[in-house]
C-alpha cells in the first residue's frame, strides 16, 4: 500500500495521546507569569506616583515661599509708604497740573485729528472676511474703489 494514500474513514483520534501535557506545559507558566506582571506593573506604577507626588510637593514647597516673599514685600511697601511724609499742596497742584496738561495735549491731537478727517470712524481701516472663507485667505478693506 502506497504511503501518500489517505484513508478518509480514518479520523486520526486514534493516534492522539488524550493527556493534557502540551497543554499544561503552556498553561501553568503563563498562570504563574500572570501575578508576576502584576506585581511588576504595580511596583512601576508605585515608583512612579511617589516620584510625582514629590514633585507636586516640590512645586508646593515652592509656591509657598513666592507667597510668602510677595507678602513680605507687600508689608514693606505699605510700610515705606507710611513712613513717606504726606505731599504739600503745592505739589498736589502741581502734579494735577502736569496730569491737566497731559489731557489738554490729548484734546489738542483730538482737534487736529478732526480738522483733517472730519468722520474719523469711517477712515478707521475696517477688516472683513472675503466671502466667509478660512482666516487664512487675505483679507481687504470693503469699501475699494
Amino acid at each position: 500500500m502506497p504511503m501518500w494514500r489517505h484513508d478518509p474513514t480514518d479520523s486520526g483520534l486514534a493516534n492522539r495521546s488524550p493527556t493534557m501535557t502540551p497543554n499544561l506545559l503552556w498553561i501553568l507558566p503563563a498562570l504563574a507569569l500572570l501575578p508576576c506582571g502584576w506585581f511588576a506593573s504595580a511596583w512601576y506604577y508605585k515608583r512612579k506616583i511617589r516620584a510625582l507626588k514629590g514633585q507636586i510637593n516640590a512645586v508646593r514647597q515652592t509656591a509657598a515661599e513666592h507667597a510668602n516673599q510677595a507678602r513680605r514685600q507687600v508689608g514693606q511697601l505699605q510700610a515705606e509708604l507710611a513712613a513717606r511724609p504726606p505731599l504739600h499742596s503745592a505739589e498736589r497742584a502741581g502734579r494735577a497740573g502736569t496730569a491737566a496738561s497731559a489731557a489738554a495735549a490729548v484734546e489738542a491731537r483730538r482737534a487736529v485729528v478732526e480738522k483733517v478727517v472730519p468722520d474719523h470712524s469711517s477712515a478707521a481701516p475696517s477688516i472683513h472676511r472675503n466671502g466667509g472663507f478660512a482666516d487664512t485667505q487675505v483679507m481687504e478693506r470693503p469699501n475699494r474703489p
